[in-house]
């Protein structure tokens, strides 16, 4: 595969010298947090897609769920509709694996059974973009970061110095009804953006029909969003942020179609403030987070149940700006969580990190040094190391990039402690990834290509086994492996069309009896198109095919699926919009999880007024 790799550099390298010898593209730089300062996107070195505000508004999606199955390498699972729990696998690592921030802020719950993060709760709306970063980054932030990192970054004020608002309202399939509006001021000295959200649906059956399930599993949810801050001197910058979501929603235990209810709580706030030395080349960031999720049930058959995860870090972060092009990072931090059940458990954790990194760029050549030392109550101490060379070729338009670095997953307070499951002995899990990529312009920007291999090996997997019957308890099982392909093209053939095609290949192993991991498919394919036939309008349409999955549950193979949405926009006067869109145009049958629904044909329309 290696060879392979090499062999399809080396023929890149020299088809786009013969097309574009003489001639320098210059990419347009987009600020990313990957290493968690500001940097532009040609100058990371790791697999990153950004998805802006613009793309989120245009493709009409209420949820991040249903943004994020367009990103390659990402892969969604819902069981059900809206209120299913949710699933990323990202490169075929497992949701535990995948580190959710919101502003900076980590969404994932102590409480879970992995502590990972269930983002079905999460809206588009305040969102001003996305940054899903893949491949291990445990060195940059600590555990739970195997695979990948998804910020979700909301909205600040603008720089005009006026105030603006918005209100939109949407209606549709479902009988499912959306109120989200927005405030923002901002000018030089601070910015102040306001946003909330309250989305309602009455729903479908979580158990499929074709198992039985007819009555409907409603959905609501109200969300608020905060961001404020601002340079109060030339030396003194302040930024606040808050999330708050309050949730409720019906669901099945399979194979019953339950009157099952659920209630879901988050708080997520932040506060960092940063000084700005020796004429901005020295930048100290003190920063503090706060995240509390609560969850409640009341199940037909296990009861009434409820669990509270809360978890609280204080960080310290130095950033020198050595030039341009190097930056040095040495940062520190102090993380407590705590977990709560009705069960009578009452756990918590603390662990202390340090660590640094250091681009160094020169010429075409740039790499990324990262060193990462944790201390953990429960386990002792780990250290993990990550390095991310690239090489750009600015003649033509190429650049190859590579990372090599390792991680851990500490074990969650409920797999440590759980009174029925949980097991003390459980070591961390260990991981080993590298990828190595690259992107080419093609054509002065008309057409760029990137192309990814990646694989992650994972030691000490921490997974569930019997004991006999329901009895079991958590254990380290054995190592798993996963490796593929992502692939991008984004063509712009004139300034009113553009195309965006993805494909991934993962192939998941568990190597102690050579399976595929569940609900990971191994081909995964996504097609966009924009279309702007006059200023005021614009059409999208997009295409996702899902293959075929081992599902682990029912001992069932998920059968491959096909998806068309459609979308359009009308900006009808300077503030009024009018929107809607088609998701299932076809109104495919097909399952994300053995046994539970998905929506079939809906449409949706609304208007947005602006002032």
């Amino acid at each position: 595969m290696f060879r392979r790799i090499v062999l399809l550099l080396s023929l890149w390298l020299a088809a786009t010298a013969t097309l574009q010898a003489q001639e320098t593209i210059t990419m347009e730089p987009v600020v990313v947090t990957a290493s968690r300062i500001a940097t532009p996107l040609s100058q990371t070195n790791s697999a990153v897609t950004l998805i802006t505000a613009e793309e989120i508004e245009a493709g009409g999606q209420p949820l991040v769920t249903d943004v994020l199955r367009s990103v390659p390498g990402v892969d969604v699972v819902r069981s059900g509709g809206p209120g299913g729990s949710v699933s990323i696998y990202m490169r075929g690592t497992d949701n535990k694996h995948t580190l959710v921030l919101v502003d900076g802020v980590e969404y994932n719950d102590p409480a879970g059974i992995g502590a990972d993060a269930n983002i079905t709760h999460l809206t588009t709306d305040q969102i001003e973009r996305i940054e899903i970063v893949r491949g291990p980054q445990s060195v940059i932030y600590g555990s739970d970061a195997i695979g990948g990192v998804i910020n979700i970054i909301t909205k600040t004020g603008t720089n005009e110095g006026k105030p603006q608002a918005h209100i939109a309202v949407e209606g549709g399939s479902y009988n499912t009804r959306k109120l989200q509006g927005g405030f923002s001021i901002g000018q030089q000295a601070g910015y102040l953006s306001l946003g909330f959200s309250h989305l309602r649906s009455d729903g479908f059956s979580s158990v499929s029909k074709k198992y039985g399930g007819r009555e409907r599993d409603g959905y609501e949810t109200t969300s608020i969003t905060l961001n404020s801050g601002g340079r109060l001197t030339d030396l003194l910058e302040l930024k606040f942020n808050l999330r708050y979501s309050d949730s409720t929603y019906d669901y099945d235990d399979f194979p019953n179609d339950a009157d099952n209810q659920a209630d879901h709580l988050s708080l997520t706030t932040g506060l960092r403030t940063t000084l700005h030395l020796l004429d901005e080349r020295w930048l100290i960031t003190l920063g503090a987070a706060h995240t509390s999720i609560e969850r409640e049930f009341n199940d037909e058959v296990w009861g009434a149940s409820d669990f509270t995860g809360k978890k609280n870090k204080l960080e310290l972060l130095n950033e020198f700006r050595i030039n341009d092009l190097n930056r040095l990072i040495i940062g520190g931090e102090i993380e407590r969580e705590e977990a709560k059940n009705s069960f009578g458990r009452s756990d918590r954790a603390t662990h202390n990190a340090l660590f640094s990194e250091y681009r160094l760029a020169f010429g075409g050549f740039s790499t990324n040094l990262g060193l990462r030392y944790d201390d953990h109550k429960e386990f002792g101490s780990k250290t993990t190391w990550r390095v991310a060379p690239s090489y750009t070729f600015n003649q033509t338009g190429t650049r190859i990039r590579a990372t090599l670095g390792t991680g851990f997953k500490a074990p969650s307070l409920y797999q440590l402690y759980d009174s029925y499951s949980g097991n003390p002995n459980l070591r961390p899990e260990k991981s080993m990834g590298y990828d190595i990529g690259i992107e080419q312009t093609i054509l002065q920007g008309l057409v760029v290509f990137d192309i990814s291999w990646f694989r992650n090996d994972i030691s000490n997997y921490i997974d569930w086994m019997s004991t006999g019957g329901w009895d079991g308890e958590y254990r380290n099982a054995g190592d798993i492996r996963t490796q593929g392909v992502e692939t991008t093209i984004d063509i712009y053939p004139i300034d009113q069309l553009s195309l965006q095609l993805a494909y991934t290949y993962t192939d998941t192993k568990n190597k102690d009896d050579n399976s595929r991991l569940p609900r990971r498919p191994l081909h995964k394919g996504h097609a966009q198109v924009s279309i702007h036939p006059i200023d005021s309008l614009e059409v999208n349409g997009s295409l996702l095919y899902v293959g075929k999955r081992d599902d682990g549950f029912l001992d069932k193979k998920l059968k491959a699926y096909t998806l068309v949405n459609l979308a359009a926009s009308y900006q009808a006067t300077h503030h009024l919009k009018i929107f809607g869109r088609i998701d299932n145009l076809f109104d495919k049958y097909y399952e994300e999880v053995a046994g539970y629904s998905t929506p079939g044909l809906s449409a949706y329309a609304g208007i947005k007024l602006s002032f």
